[in-house]
């Protein structure tokens, strides 16, 4: 061991907490953002929902409007085109090809339409580099702006995602440190000790939810991992061990149909007749559409179908795009059924918790939401309880601000979002709120921070259902079902934290018995 001044280790220990409290809060706003995204379906059709609900993601017509869009357009954007319901209901239709920048880079360039599934009439349709196009997609901004928070922590290429995949090691680390540390695990799973408003009540409150949620937070953290590593670090190693290097190699090799080139014009098969052809042979509906090569003889048509009753993993049927031949059922990963394969494909729903309709969902949600109050009350109880040593106190502020910052913020930008459905960017709304809540730990102690925050949060949360209903969306009694749920559940998670704010007791004795933990 190192021997230091007695100073040195103090600012070295002092430093260590620091990072790991840092660590902490990235990895709460990893969790209570993933949570919210959970329902990332729901919240869109709450924030700018269709005007009557949707039977069928693909209806019938699709296929000529397709069509439409392909003919109207540059044909070399038929290289690739998904098709694909966005979170809101309504159907995205990207048609791109790859190109060369004028840095050498390569770049995807081509259409982005959005298309009304009742009417079937394109709303929208862009043309520009893909990744701008979806940054302007307007109708689903908010729970896209939750998503890429969640993903990436908003920062750009695949810094974001190399960040995540760390938190999730670091949650995933702490799932086991947790369960090997727990010497009366069965005990903590129920002992919950009723001391009012005392610290040992909120550690009583933060094991027993840390225990139960132990096996969730094992499972998310390390498919959040894998989906974070995946892209960033995974596919970019196995194509340097295995293909040079080239990335396009392998991905052509792993999820390229296995039609044999030819580049010769055809029109493609009438996609209706495909669609149909498809729900027969399964008695399913379609959620998305991948076609290759339109306009070529060796198009390709592949279908992800629902998932089927009993089973996690959804069909994928491809056909032969100028033929209209049914050539199979494809594996979601590579061109043979495998181990790996299923196993790669398990990481989706076990991640977004979409296996079994609502109620996975909600579980999710349960066990998310418990993930992020053990995150959180965590942090507040090992800040609390080193408040007096130098520079703590900012510590518990940061914790505050940002474990009760961040929904209030991300309220701020649905307010912004609900103002206007055309606006593209919530960045700048979600930054500038965050901003200004930071400015009272300037002036008041660290509880009184906390519980400013607290009643902050709650307004915002009261005002959504009306801000929603002021700027043209449904009333209770003309809205659909998620609509007035998530109404509900905005004013009684609002009403909640006003409430709680009454009962606090005085700060002085809230802590008092910090030092007993």
């Amino acid at each position: 061991m190192i021997r230091l001044p007695k100073d040195t280790a103090k600012d070295l220990i002092g430093l260590h907490g620091w990072m790991g409290v840092a660590l902490g809060l990235l990895l709460y706003v990893v969790i209570l953002t993933g949570t919210l995204a959970v329902f990332e379906q729901e919240l869109a059709t709450w924030a700018n929902p269709l005007p009557e609900p949707v039977a069928t993601a693909f209806p019938k017509g699709i296929g000529p409007v397709l069509n439409d869009i392909y003919q109207r357009n540059d044909p070399a954007y038929g290289e690739e085109v998904f098709v694909f319901p966005a979170a809101d209901g309504r159907l995205r239709a990207l048609f791109h090809t790859h190109i060369e920048s004028d840095d050498g880079h390569g770049v995807e360039k081509g259409v982005l339409a959005l298309v009304d599934p009742i009417t079937l009439r394109v709303v929208d349709e862009r043309e520009g580099e893909v990744e701008a196009l979806f940054q302007e997609s307007s109708s689903t901004a908010l729970t896209d702006f939750l998503v890429d928070l969640h993903v990436r922590l908003l920062l750009p290429g695949q810094w974001g995602l190399l960040l995540t995949g760390i938190l999730g090691f670091a949650m995933l680390a702490a799932a086991v440190t947790g369960f090997v540390i727990h010497r009366h695990l069965f005990k903590d799973m129920f002992t919950l000790r009723k001391r009012g408003d005392s610290v040992l009540t909120a550690r009583d409150a933060h094991v027993v939810a840390g225990t139960w949620n132990l096996p969730f937070a094992f499972m998310l953290a390390f498919t959040g991992a894998f989906f974070s590593f995946g892209g960033a670090i995974g596919l970019p190693a196995i194509a340097y061990v295995a293909f040079g290097g080239d990335v396009d190699t392998i991905t052509e090799e792993v999820l390229t149909p296995p039609i044999p080139t030819a580049e010769s014009p055809a029109p493609l098969y009438d996609l209706e007749a495909i669609f149909d052809d498809a729900r027969q042979r399964t008695g399913l509906e379609l959620t998305g559409l991948q076609i290759l090569h339109w306009g070529r003889a060796d198009a390709s048509v592949q279908m992800s179908m629902q998932t089927p009753e009993g089973k996690l993993l959804p069909d994928h049927l491809l056909y032969q795009g100028a033929t209209g031949e049914f050539l199979g059922v494809k594996p979601s990963l590579g061109q043979e059924p495998s181990l790996g394969g299923d196993l790669a494909g398990l990481m989706s729903p076990l991640h977004f918790g979409n296996f079994a309709g609502l109620f996975s969902k909600v579980v999710w949600f349960a066990f998310g939401f418990a993930s992020a109050y053990v995150t959180l009350s965590g942090l507040r109880l090992w800040t609390a309880r080193r408040r007096e040593a130098r520079g703590w106190v900012w510590l518990e502020k940061l914790t505050s601000w940002v474990g009760y910052g961040l929904p209030a913020s991300l309220a701020v930008a649905a307010v912004v979002f609900l103002g206007n459905r055309f606006v593209a960017n919530l960045f700048l709304p979600f930054i500038l709120t965050a901003a200004l809540l930071a400015l009272p730990a300037l002036r008041i102690n660290a509880e009184r921070y906390r519980q400013f925050m607290r009643v902050a949060l709650g307004i915002l949360m009261l005002t959504l259902p009306l801000v929603r209903w002021v700027n043209g969306g449904p009333a209770w009694w003309d809205a659909s079902g998620t609509v007035v749920v998530i109404d509900a559940l905005w004013l009684l998670c609002g009403a909640s934290f006003l409430f709680a704010r009454r009962r606090q007791k005085d700060p002085e004795i809230t802590f008092q018995t910090a030092e007993q933990l």
